[in-house]
């Protein structure tokens, strides 16, 4: 599967990836109304976005089934809006999203059901601006009251990551770590300490942690020896082999990017020839180095493999490196064999 190139739609997709995380998430944020009425299930991810196309970079989302209390099932449909400013057409697209996760779900069935499920939206916000657009379609309608009463409201849960306290955004330590990235993402000047906190909240060891660090590299303004510094004090047992990986590339490439704003020009810039392969000689060095701490020494056949391998191939294998049981299985599926 193509890994997404947007750093926050990246770090999104990792943190719902993990179905404990997702429930986690959806218990902190989610209404107790709502959340009362699921069962103890883990939520299950279904595939496919429902973003339009010309918005994938400024949205990302994830749908996810889940199973009811009293039996049945619903959707709860979260939508990450990163755009600087609030979106005022958001109440009109996540009606449409909705219609299509409707729209998919009627074609999967055999036969036209009884009745139809739930979707509960629920929209996250880490935009700079306070957010100021209605969070439903009748709520914004310029109607008197007697006929807003009778138009269905399809509203959603807005989570505006900016006034909630750090400490309150999750109880889920992963899971607070990563809205805390996603919600200092556009302040300039962020204190070193405040991403030391992050970064102690990820799993050691895991693929997670990487691409925390990798989204501080990215978007955040920062200098590559204050990230070390913040690294080293979060994790002085780990910080050698996360700053090995391929997040020198990632906070070169953020930064002559002009960072998340300048994605765009440096994605141009990227495909030169010459980025081209440091980027996929530094990734190729990070998986081999993963390797070697997990089995020991890869063979030579494998290293060989590793290192003429292309971006796109080392990209997944930098994500399977992490958990495979086998170094040979780094290559599974990624068409270097």
């Amino acid at each position: 599967m193509t890994q997404p190139s947007d750093p926050h739609d990246k770090l999104f997709r990792a943190l719902l990836d993990d179905p404990e995380r997702a429930r986690a998430l959806l218990a902190d944020h989610l209404p107790a109304g709502v959340v009362a009425e699921l069962a103890e299930t883990l939520p299950v991810p279904e595939d496919g976005t429902f973003v339009d196309e010309r918005l994938r970079g400024s949205q990302s989302d994830r749908l996810f089934r889940v199973e009811l209390a009293r039996g049945g099932f619903a959707f709860i449909y979260t939508l990450l809006e990163h755009k600087s400013q609030p979106d005022p057409r958001t109440p009109i697209q996540v009606l449409s999203y909705m219609a299509r996760i409707w729209d998919r779900y009627l074609g999967r069935c055999v036969r036209t059901p009884a009745a139809m499920p739930a979707i509960v939206p629920m929209v996250l916000y880490h935009g700079r601006a306070p957010w100021t657009v209605p969070t439903s379609m009748a709520g914004w309608l310029d109607a008197p009251a007697a006929i807003r009463e009778e138009v269905a409201d399809f509203g959603y849960v807005l989570r505006e990551l900016g006034p909630i306290p750090d400490a309150e955004l999750a109880r889920h330590r992963a899971v607070r770590g990563v809205l805390m990235a996603l919600k200092h993402a556009r302040e300039r000047g962020v204190p070193v300490e405040l991403v030391v906190s992050l970064v102690e909240q990820t799993p050691d060891g895991s693929l997670l942690e990487l691409q925390v660090v990798e989204y501080v590299g990215r978007v955040y303004d920062m200098t590559r020896a204050e990230l070390e510094t913040a690294v080293r004090q979060a994790k002085p047992h780990r910080w050698e082999e996360i700053m090995g990986t391929p997040a020198e590339e990632w906070i070169e490439e953020g930064k002559q990017r002009g960072k998340a704003e300048g994605r765009a020009e440096g994605k141009a810039e990227g495909k030169a020839e010459g980025m081209a392969q440091g980027m996929a000689q530094g990734r190729a060095e990070a998986v081999l180095r993963i390797l070697r701490g997990r089995f020991g020494e890869p063979d030579a056949r494998l290293a060989e493999r590793i290192r003429s391998a292309d971006l796109d191939a080392l990209d997944a294998m930098l994500d399977l490196a992490l958990t495979v049981e086998k170094p040979d299985d780094v290559s599974r599926g990624t068409g270097q064999h």
